[in-house]
């Protein structure tokens, strides 16, 4: 087992944050800017603009009218989706990013992170107060596997740790395989990495606590338990949904979540008449 302190050490050495990432961060923390700034920035990104453009269009987000520029996508999504394209960007640019070790690549990664995403919005419609603490945590929940992936490929264990990664089926098996290797998961690891990225300690911890979100402090636990309920239905590895979405149910019964509309967003999601 690889101890905390070199998964630490790993993660203060990922690369600082690139120019657009910043750029959209703070037009989007600036009360004075508008849409029109943030599409100006996303506009001098060409695969930011791009993969915008491309997930207006897709039925992911289930828009009802095409979306021909970067003005009409950024003023749809909102600052926050934004932010998350621009970190999805950032990440698919790193010339060393190999997710081999979890059997996914960049673009893989983009787009499970996309479908939490699309699924958290769906879910979440309406609720403009909790959609913006949860926005840009669905769209990171997997960085930390970059990180943790890094580290099989450097210590030659990558074969090894896919093979094992090959035979799990659900978060739970996940959490307990990365616990067993690394002493620490994924989700711990993002929450560290966006701690890092100061991001709110709200969002973070949101993503620290998904494995036991009712460890967490009051104003964390119910955006943990949405997250987990998410992951559990979208994840990194091959989709079981008829063995994931009634343990999905459960949990969101267990946590008194909007049952309602998160079978809608199922229903939505995955082209099902009934959940």
């Amino acid at each position: 087992m690889m101890t905390k302190e070199i998964i630490l050490n790993k993660v203060k050495a990922f690369p600082p944050l690139d120019d657009t990432v910043n750029k959209v961060m703070a037009v989007c923390n600036d009360v004075e800017s508008s849409v029109a700034d943030l599409a100006r920035v996303v506009k001098s990104d060409p695969m930011t603009t791009t993969n915008i453009l491309k997930a207006a269009n897709s039925p992911l987000y289930g828009f009802s009218r095409e979306i021909k520029s970067i003005e009409q996508a950024v003023s749809i999504f909102g600052m926050e989706t934004v932010k998350g394209f621009a970190f999805s960007s950032f990440l698919q640019k790193k010339p060393d990013l190999d997710l081999s070790p979890y059997g996914i690549d960049a673009k893989d990664l983009a787009s499970i992170s996309e479908q939490q995403n699309a699924f958290v919005a769906k879910w979440y419609k309406g609720k403009k107060e909790k959609l913006d603490m949860l926005i840009l945590p669905s769209f990171l929940m997997e960085v930390g596997k970059i990180v943790l992936a890094s580290l099989v490929i450097e210590h030659g264990k990558k074969d090894e740790f896919k093979a094992l990664v090959e035979q799990v089926k659900s978060l739970d098996e996940m959490m307990e395989l990365e616990q067993k290797v690394f002493g620490m998961t994924n989700e711990e690891v993002t929450g560290v990495l966006l701690n890092d990225w100061n991001f709110d300690p709200v969002m973070y911890n949101a993503i620290r606590y998904i494995n036991n979100p009712d460890e967490a402090d009051e104003d964390v636990k119910e955006y943990a338990r949405i997250l987990r309920v998410v992951k559990t239905v979208i994840t990194t590895q091959p989709l079981d949904l008829d063995t994931n979405l009634p343990k999905a149910l459960e949990m969101v019964k267990a946590y008194n979540l909007d049952k309602a509309k998160f079978e809608e967003a199922v229903k939505q999601t995955f082209q099902l008449e009934t959940v």
